[in-house]
């Protein structure tokens, strides 16, 4: 029964394949994903790997990896209002016979004010789907590469479905500072590229990227209890024709651990706790994982969603110059 609903989810997904971006539970890890203006924000190079288990007990379920890199850049002469970042992000999205890989560059520019950093940046790249039909399952539960199959979208050759296409995001991320006020807002998929697939049976298997907007924003409270910390937040996706809402609250303690709690509506409420540890000169490590308990019809077919993410930033600084100066005593 669980495959068969994937089966019906994974060709939904199919029809909308633009509007399927892997989901994140822990948002405020992963932001350069889902804007290019966040390259460089930190100071620092930082790496991020994620990965994601979704409904577990669940045949074919969603799993979905990410490791992204970026930095600030700074360039040989000092040029006023140029503070550039980078970015690189690689993504791999598995849903039963649909893997979905994305890879993008992303390049910023800061703007400092006494208000604090505004972030805008750029993101090019390239999406791919391969579809593998040996995945799929008749009703019935026989293997569709050997079963008889009357509906000819079942057919194996339904895997010979590749697609690709180019991909151009857009986005802003500021910070108050203060440090204590973050908002960002992105538009992903701005070219609504068609993923060219092969035909099958005589159709077109050809898939239209839908536009995605983002927003996110939050605010961190310093003040009500000595060492603690406490961070709400809000993150929104939408496509134009259904929208996502994440509300999220974190309390971090000495700036060391954290605990907190996010709400998906009409869909999960995660909980999620995290470590950061600082090396000093060698950099800041943080680790974090959250499980997701579906609040939707879903959650009769599956024991939750796993995420875990591993995050690293250092710096490193340029040893001085040394100049010669000769004595002109012994010249």
């Amino acid at each position: 029964m669980k495959r068969i609903i994937l089966i019906v989810l994974t060709f939904s997904t199919l029809s909308v394949l633009g509007q399927q971006d892997p989901q994140f539970t822990q948002n405020f890890a992963n932001k350069l994903y889902n804007n290019p203006g966040f390259a460089g924000m930190n100071g620092a190079i930082c790496a991020t790997v994620i990965g994601r288990q979704q409904w577990l007990g669940f045949d074919g379920s969603p799993q979905t990896g990410l490791v992204s890199v970026h930095a600030p850049i700074k360039l040989p002469v000092d040029v006023n209002f140029i503070n550039l970042g980078v970015g690189f992000t690689a993504a791999n999205d598995v849903i039963g016979p649909l893997n979905t890989n994305v890879f993008k560059l992303a390049i910023s520019n800061r703007f400092t004010f006494n208000a604090g950093t505004l972030s805008i940046g750029l993101g090019i790249g390239t999406l791919g789907a391969v579809i593998d039909g040996s995945n799929f399952l008749t009703p019935d539960g026989e293997d569709a590469t050997t079963g008889v199959i009357t509906d000819p979208n079942l057919a194996p050759d339904a895997g010979a479905g590749k697609a690709y296409g180019f991909d151009f995001d857009m986005g802003a991320y500021f910070r108050s500072a203060s440090n204590k006020i973050f908002v960002g807002a992105s538009m992903m998929h701005l070219t609504q590229s068609e993923l060219q697939g092969n035909e099958v049976n005589g159709q077109s298997n050809d898939y239209k990227i839908e536009s995605h907007l983002y927003v996110m924003g939050g605010y961190r409270i310093d003040n009500l209890v000595p060492d603690w910390e406490f961070v709400p937040s809000v993150f929104l996706k939408t496509e134009f024709s259904t929208t996502q809402f994440d509300f999220n609250a974190r309390a971090i303690y000495k700036d060391m651990v954290w605990g907190g709690v996010s709400y998906r509506i009409q869909d999960a409420v995660s909980p999620m706790a995290g470590y950061k540890h600082d090396f000093g000169k060698p950099g800041v490590l943080k680790i974090g994982a959250s499980y997701d308990l579906n609040t939707s019809k879903l959650r009769s077919f599956n024991s939750g969603t796993v995420e875990v993410f591993l995050n690293y930033c250092f710096t490193i600084t340029p040893k001085p110059k040394i100049t010669i100066h000769k004595n002109p005593r012994w010249l």
